[in-house]
This record gives structure tokens, sequence and C-alpha cells, in this order.
């Protein structure tokens, strides 16, 4: 089977899973696919096919940061590409990500919403230099469960890559989560990635194709968002498209490869 590495899902340590369900149910007010352990997403990759896959943790207070970073680096990287967690409120950032490239993490993921920050706030721009070096993975668009008040519009989003321009942005969602007449007017053809997670059944098969062609196939990922979609669903999605089987293997593992160094 061709190579596949899923660039977003959520896990957590076995003994916060069943907390972190609850809350997550209660804030989305939507089910789970699957157990977000490392035992219910390996099960996952297994059915899609997946050899590797992104671990994106979110940070949501600035005392969770140090405590998820060091789980995160214990995981089994035959399997797991871990990103870092990290807060624009977290007063130790210089001293965190030094911790995070030595043990070998490449990247982190931000979820502006959740974490109680807009891009253009100070902390949150100060944090952002300091990323200069990072993938940066950002929630972009609306929530499963619709917020009033987007921090992440791409709108803002084409804002932020225009103030960072050589920062590697990955905007999850294919840019914009429910917003993707927007992501065709400000983020395509942009010098930013996308992911494909939580995207398929959420947008029709043709305007998926139609903004992978139009940003192009070497700055897509292909993604699930496991636990919120199977990455075997994401996997049938992306093969209706019936892609040049040379995009595909881009959007499949080769350009996570690049991007990652790995």
């Amino acid at each position: 089977m061709t190579r596949c590495i899923d660039f977003h899902t959520h896990i957590f340590p076995d003994h916060v899973a069943d907390r972190a369900v609850e809350s997550l149910r209660q804030v989305y007010q939507a089910e789970p696919e699957g157990p977000p352990t490392v035992a219910g997403l390996t099960a996952a990759m297994e059915e899609a096919g997946v050899e590797r896959a992104v671990i994106c943790p979110v940070a949501t207070r600035p005392e969770q940061v140090k405590s998820i970073n060091r789980w995160v680096v214990g995981l089994d990287r035959s399997r797991f590409i871990p990103l870092g967690a990290m807060h624009p409120q977290f007063d130790q950032q210089e001293e965190e990500l030094a911790f995070l490239r030595d043990h070998g993490v490449v990247g982190v993921k931000l979820q502006p919403h959740f974490q109680g920050f807009n891009l253009d706030d100070a902390a949150a721009l100060r944090m952002m230099e300091r990323l200069e070096d990072m993938v940066i993975v950002i929630h972009a668009g609306q929530e499963i469960r619709p917020i009033p008040q987007v921090p992440t519009t791409p709108r803002r989003l084409r804002r932020l890559h225009e103030r960072f321009p050589t920062h590697r942005l990955v905007l999850a969602h294919l840019g914009g989560f429910r917003m993707w007449n927007e992501v065709e007017a400000y983020l395509v053809g942009q010098q930013v990635y996308m992911d494909l997670a939580f995207t398929f059944g959420h947008l029709d098969d043709a305007a998926i194709k139609r903004l992978i062609s139009r940003h192009g196939a070497g700055r897509i990922l292909f993604a699930s968002d496991y636990p919120w979609q199977r990455p075997a669903v994401a996997r049938a999605g992306l093969e209706r498209l019936n892609l040049p089987p040379q995009q595909e293997q881009m959007i499949l593992s080769g350009n996570a490869v690049q991007l990652l160094g790995l």
C-alpha cells in the first residue's frame, strides 16, 4: 500500500483520556470516532494503512505546556511524530523550545480559540517570533460546534502569513473549516500549507478537488483529525478525488516528509 502519513491527530495519556473525551463531548457536542489514546489511534492507523501519525497537542492553559511536552517526546517515534505544545502566556518559551529541539520535535500546534488568544495579540506575536524555525500547525476556521467570533478566519491567517512570510504555517481543515469561500479569496496560492483534517464529508468532493488544484498539491497534507474522523474515512475521501498518482502520493506522504525533514 502507498505510504501514508496522517498529519493531524489527537491523543491523550491513558489516565486522562476518559476525562478528555467527556470534556470534548461537552465542548463540541459531537462523538469521537474512536478512543483518543495510543492504542485507539494505532488501531485506526492500521485500519487505514497509515504508517505514521503527527500528534497535535494543545495546551489550553500555560501551566499545561511542560507536562504535555514531556509526555509527547516519549511516544514511539516509529509510529508517532510529536508536535510540541506552546501557549502565548507561558513564561519559559525559549527554554521549552530548546527542550523540544533537543528531543527532535520540529513543530508546535496552536488552537487560538481554546487557548484564549487572537493572532494579533502582542504576546501571540512575540511567541510567533520565537517559532521561526518551527513548523506551526494552526486550527483554521470554525469549530465543530460553531462559535460567534472566529480568531482564525482565512483573512486573519493571511495577515499572519504576511507578517511572518518565512514561517512554515500549516493551516488545518483546508485553510478554514466551514469558511472555504474565504479560503479561496485569501489563502489559495499563498506560500502556506493546508491539511485535510475533518474536511471530507463536510465539504463536497468537487470543492475539495478544486481547492487542491488551485492551491497546488505540493502544499496539501493528508490528515484525518482523529478521533473526530477516522483515517480510513479521510483516505477513502482522497481516493475518491482520482488525483494523478504523483499528486496523491505527495499529499499522502511526500509533502510531510519534506516539511518535517523525515
